[in-house]
């Protein structure tokens, strides 16, 4: 097997995991979509959720520094989850 073929493989197992997590995402924001819909007492702790995955990603980030590696993006996502479930975006963080 040559480098070439190990990388192809490689990139074919990153994109079929890429995929897995975002048909999770997807399924996870619509679910909490619909609990939020069905019951309004749903919502305040949902939201608070999405607050409080946000803030330890953001004081991982900051702590790691300059190893936060994927941390950053991992905030990006949960702010865009945000996104998909209200439909309104918070105040941009950057780390």
């Amino acid at each position: 097997m040559t480098e070439r073929d190990v990388l192809s493989k490689l990139e074919e197992q990153v994109v079929k995991i890429s995929a897995e997590n975002l048909a999770m995402q997807f399924i996870l924001t619509c679910l909490l979509q619909r609990l939020g819909t069905l019951n309004v007492g749903f919502r305040i702790p949902i939201l608070q959720a999405f607050d409080d995955a946000a803030n330890h990603a953001e004081q991982f980030s900051i702590g790691a520094g300059a190893k936060a590696g994927h941390l950053p993006e991992t905030l990006r996502i949960i702010e865009q989850m945000r996104l998909m479930l209200v439909g309104e975006d918070k105040p941009r963080r950057e780390v």
